[in-house]
């Protein structure tokens, strides 16, 4: 042994040169001195054993007791160090020695040295041992272990550095050595014959390629009918042996084994179902992530379910969940983008798959197109009612800008997929075709101005701000003379216009309602009851709503998907009818309703009845009319507080 201070290593030295685990403590301290002495040039931490090393030895002891590697005993009122990585070693040898010949017995706790004590050595029942070792071994360990089995097994003693296959070797070799003699092997062949009439070839081919067939080679039972052959051989083996009264240690071995092989069969099982479920749980991730919106945060990835409503996160593990990240965010043909592309805006980071990439942006600038030219038209109304002028109102680059900033702040989304890397690439993806929409956002290679992808133009815009303003601005004389009134009146405080929101909702509830205009407790009840209600809604709203998007603009999106007619007129007609029919079914409903009853689930039963009115069949898009119906419930009841 080299030169060392660990005092389990210089245990286990003194055990293996006495050959006995059993060591007497003042024989041992009288031995580390003087090993102290001679190795303490190579070893200086060798010095805290010179002197009197008792109680140096005693003290190191606790900690090797709690690891289970040696323990301080009293023996005929002596006491003794028992080097418990020395019975290990032991064992170890002897599973090694049974690969050889079969017909060894496992050590069990029937055959340890009576003065060893087995209160110190872990217990842990096969079925739980077997799972454990085939996920985490450790072939340096020097723990000894307490196998428990069924039907009143006496426990087997098993190093934890001893490996599964080897486990499993053993086992089958002691089930195969039964099975080698002509009576044994005739009888149990017999048996699975008559229990399986239509299986003569499989039965046949299974004990030729398993029973029949050189030692020292484990193998693992995984095909169909072999699986199930072989967990059928197990049962009857051990179902006649249980019958045994006065168990020899042969038959306790062979129950042993059997048991060791019916908790590994079982153990395949479980692996192959979880496998199974596991793929089956990355697949329908792979189609979720294909769905609207089309981009997701991995807060939504981990809350995406099963067409049972389950999780899929769970069903999978989060070291699966990374691995599937990472092959689709990196692993792809040569000189092409992954399929699945990361963008980020300025809080969250989104997944998406490639080929959605330009489906989404098209969606976005049109749901953006509104909403950034009412902005726009409002802004410069203001300016030019003020005499003023703003430079994007005629410079193209100006105009750009502006429309950069409102896009980074309205529609993050959009902006983050506009700027990422991988957008300048996608025109020459051969999986994403730039032609295949009738709009088009790339022009030789490039994107094409943020104005055009909008569809806005300053002109256009300037245009219809103008058109808002009062007669006498379009009168250049008029309008010259105004702006130096304009310009004296600097000084002149700006009065403030207060426009007065009424909630025509709540005020048809409140009015619906009868109620003493004198009686202030009930009024305030009203309120919270409409305060609690509002609460809630917006925090389904939370729910459903996608990250990165707004409840304006999905109500906006949901519309052009089941609002069908052609022309502006119709269009805003069918809107309002909808919107008024939801309004009343509304103010029907809420009075009945609770915070406690106002669930997300709730709300998707009262769409789905209003959606199935004569009125609303019309319409074709009935998946989309009820996703409008829902989110304009929530915005209406969102209002309450307002």
């Amino acid at each position: 042994m080299a030169t060392t201070s660990n005092l389990s290593s210089i245990i286990r030295f003194y055990a293996d040169k006495q050959n006995s685990p059993f060591i007497e403590f003042k024989a041992f301290c009288a031995y580390i001195k003087k090993y102290a002495e001679h190795h303490i040039e190579e070893q200086g931490e060798l010095v805290k054993y010179l002197g009197d090393p008792a109680a140096t030895v005693l003290a190191e002891l606790q900690g090797l007791t709690e690891k289970k590697i040696a323990i301080l005993t009293s023996i005929n009122n002596k006491r003794f160090i028992i080097s418990i990585s020395y019975f290990a070693a032991i064992y170890s040898q002897l599973f090694k020695k049974m690969l050889a010949e079969p017909s060894i017995p496992y050590p069990t706790t029937q055959d340890v040295p009576k003065n060893f004590p087995l209160t110190i050595l872990d217990k842990i029942h096969v079925r739980d041992y077997i799972p454990s070792i085939a996920a985490e071994h450790n072939p340096k360990s020097t723990q000894l272990f307490v196998i428990e089995f069924s039907k009143e097994l006496p426990g087997m003693i098993l190093p934890a550095c001893v490996p599964l296959n080897v486990i499993m070797e053993t086992a089958q070799q002691k089930i195969r050595k039964i099975l080698s003699g002509e009576e044994f092997r005739d009888y149990y062949l017999k048996k699975l014959r008559s229990t399986n009439p239509s299986k003569e070839l499989a039965i046949q081919s299974f004990f030729q390629n398993y029973i029949i067939q050189p030692e020292h080679n484990f193998k693992d039972v995984t095909d169909g009918d072999e699986y199930y052959l072989w967990a059928q051989l197990c049962y009857y083996i051990k179902q006649d042996f249980d019958k045994i009264q006065d168990k020899t240690a042969d038959d306790i071995k062979i129950l042993h084994a059997i048991e060791i092989s019916e908790v590994y069969n079982s153990y395949l099982k479980q692996k192959f179902q979880d496998s199974h479920k596991r793929d089956e749980a990355l697949r329908q991730l792979e189609l979720e992530l294909a769905k609207a919106p089309y981009f997701f945060s991995m807060n939504q990835i981990l809350k995406f379910q099963d067409n049972a409503g389950h999780l899929l996160y769970g069903q999978f593990s989060q070291e699966d969940l990374q691995e599937f990240i990472r092959k689709m965010t990196t692993e792809g043909n040569a000189n092409e983008l992954p399929p699945l592309v990361i963008f980020k805006t300025d809080t969250t980071k989104y997944f998406i798959y490639k080929q959605k990439v330009l489906p989404l942006t098209i969606r976005l600038c049109n749901e953006a197109h509104d909403s950034i030219e009412q902005s726009l038209i409002k802004k410069w109304y203001a300016v030019l009612l003020d005499f003023k002028k703003l430079p994007e109102m005629t410079e193209s680059a100006a105009f750009e800008r502006t429309l950069e900033t409102i896009v980074q702040e309205k529609s993050p989304v959009l902006w983050g997929l506009l700027t990422a890397n991988f957008m300048t690439l996608l025109p020459y993806e051969k999986e994403v075709d730039p032609e295949s929409t009738d709009f088009h956002i790339f022009n030789n290679g490039k994107l094409i101005p943020l104005s055009d992808l909008l569809m806005v133009s300053n002109t256009q815009i300037l245009s219809k701000a103008k058109s808002r303003l009062p007669v006498m601005y379009s009168i250049p004389i008029l309008s010259w003379i105004m702006s130096l009134i304009h310009a004296n009146k600097k000084n002149k405080a700006a009065t403030e216009k207060t426009k007065i929101v009424t909630n025509t909702l709540e005020d048809s509830i409140l009015n619906d309602t009868e109620l003493p205009s004198s009686s202030t407790s009930s009024s305030g009840k009203h309120k919270s009851k409409t305060a609690a209600l509002s609460n809630k809604a917006k925090d389904i709203a939370k729910e459903i709503i996608p990250e990165g998007s707004t409840l304006d603009r999905e109500l906006n999106y949901l519309e052009k998907e089941w609002n069908m007619m052609l022309t502006k007129e119709n269009k805003e007609n069918l809107t309002e009818d909808v919107n008024s029919l939801i309004r009343d079914y509304t103010r029907k409903v809420i009075r009945t309703l609770s915070a406690n009853s106002f669930t997300k689930d709730r709300i998707e039963n009262l769409a789905v009845t209003l959606a199935r009115t004569p009125s609303m069949q019309k319409i074709k898009n009935q998946e989309a009319l009820t996703e409008y119906i829902q989110l304009y419930m929530l915005r209406l009841v969102t209002n309450f507080d307002k």
